[in-house]
């Protein structure tokens, strides 16, 4: 504390001394009327005056400086201000070029994501209708199945008939139906597949948008997202049309099992279908496509028109089968007599058979084989009590040596209906059913429909 004390007293006597020397006590004099009077100046004094006298033209100077060059400031600082609103507004146009580019970009993405989906939606209609008709072509034969199957519950395989399945040569037809039971690999194939937000006809676009967008936030996921759409799309009537191309294969295969006639002339003979409520205008396929603009979907406008023409192919050939007499006319038999030449069981004499006789219980319930209208229901000689059935297409059917006719003349009967029961009426050693197929005015081997029948009705394993 006295060492800072000492310090500060040396510097308080430097001062003194410096003011002493350069600062030394002037005296200023004055002499008004006769008198003479002075006016002592001390050294501080002195010092005082100095620094105000240096403040003050410190002032002056600063003064006419800023008068003299106030414009060229103003003109500098002006110049400043210029550069900066131009850099400003430099920045502010180049942020609404780069707003204008990203805001064409997305104008751009919106009209070609709408086109997309609006084709994919398109797309997805035509698959819709595409897949109702080729589940309505399989709909009577699947009806037809589940009614087979219903009357062969419960019945041991083995106490049937012919049920072994045969291979049918690939080269007559170019299937294997040895692995195959008509079902031939259904159409619930093609028909498993589900497209995205697949619901009425319409594709859930907003679903799509909304919710890729929301998790990925890029526009490519979306392109991305989209094309796999329009892959799967692809892919489904690719299936489809594989699958009906099998299935077409399969059925004519199963009809050339019967030997009866051409697939070409027994499709002519198909019942035609019920009309639908359509119309419009007939437009070619390349003239629609024309007036359409063309575009890049008329690849899959033509293969979903060849797979339209082979579904309804298809339609015909299940139709047609549907009405032939495929089914077994009993549950539970073995074959007594086959069609064609044999040994007369009565005189012994080489004869001709005209049907197959099946073996079973007496009063066994006989089904019909196929939906028709009886035309005869009465006793009919070496036939004894007999049933005969149209079932249009050039088909019929007669079931003999009855013991009860349970259907009359004129009646409608469906597939599977009981029509009557086992005997062994008219030219008969026993119980039996004496079973006929008739095409186009000609007695057929009933056993070729029988066997054809099974690659129908049989169940997959």
């Amino acid at each position: 504390m006295r060492g800072v004390h000492h310090k500060n007293s040396e510097f308080g006597e430097s001062v003194r001394r410096f003011l002493r020397h350069h600062y030394v006590e002037r005296q200023i004099y004055l002499r008004s009327h006769g008198q003479v009077q002075f006016i002592s100046l001390s050294p501080f004094t002195q010092a005082m005056f100095l620094a105000v006298g240096f403040l003050f033209f410190s002032w002056i100077a600063f003064s006419s400086v800023n008068v003299v060059f106030k414009q060229q400031i103003i003109a500098s600082k002006e110049q400043r201000y210029v550069k900066m609103q131009g850099a400003y507004e430099e920045r502010i146009a180049q942020l609404q070029s780069a707003y204008d580019q990203l805001n064409g970009q997305l104008v751009i993405s919106q009209e070609r994501f709408l086109a997309t989906t609006r084709q994919l939606e398109d797309k997805h209609r035509q698959l819709t209708q595409l897949m109702s008709q080729s589940k309505s072509a399989s709909s009577e034969l699947e009806g037809m199945r589940r009614r087979y199957a219903a009357t062969m519950r419960g019945v041991n395989s083995a106490a049937r008939g012919n049920t072994i399945l045969m291979s049918v040569d690939q080269e007559a037809e170019g299937a294997d139906l040895g692995h195959t039971t008509t079902r031939p690999q259904r159409a619930a194939d093609a028909e498993s597949y589900v497209v995205d937000g697949a619901e009425n006809g319409r594709l859930d676009i907003a679903g799509l948008a909304g919710g890729q967008a929301d998790h990925s936030g890029t526009a490519s996921q979306i392109d991305a997202r989209l094309t796999k759409l329009d892959r799967a799309q692809q892919g489904l009537i690719n299936s489809v049309e594989e699958t009906t191309d099998r299935k077409i294969k399969e059925l004519k295969s199963i009809i050339g099992m019967t030997n009866v006639a051409e697939v070409k002339t027994l499709s002519k003979a198909a019942t035609p279908k019920i009309p639908v409520a359509e119309g419009g205008p007939f437009f070619g396929l390349a003239e629609g496509q024309a007036l359409a603009g063309g575009g890049d979907d008329s690849a899959f406008s033509k293969q979903l028109y060849r797979v339209s023409q082979n579904l309804n192919t298809m339609a015909d050939l299940e139709n047609f089968i549907a009405k032939m007499p495929l089914a077994e006319p009993l549950t539970s038999y073995h074959e007594t007599s086959g069609f064609g030449p044999r040994v007369d069981p009565f005189n012994g004499r080489m004869a001709f058979h005209a049907g197959e006789d099946l073996a079973t219980d007496y009063g066994a319930p006989v089904y019909a084989t196929a939906a028709g209208t009886v035309v005869y229901a009465d006793w009919k000689g070496a036939y004894g009590r007999m049933i005969e059935v149209d079932l249009g297409n050039g088909f019929r059917t007669r079931y003999g040596h009855l013991s009860r006719i349970d259907v009359k003349v004129g009646q409608k009967i469906a597939f599977r209906d009981t029509i009557g029961r086992v005997g062994s009426s008219g030219r008969s050693s026993g119980p039996h059913l004496h079973y006929e197929v008739w095409f186009g005015g000609i007695v057929r081997d009933p056993s070729k429909f029988i066997e054809a029948g099974h690659y129908v009705f049989s169940k997959q394993g």
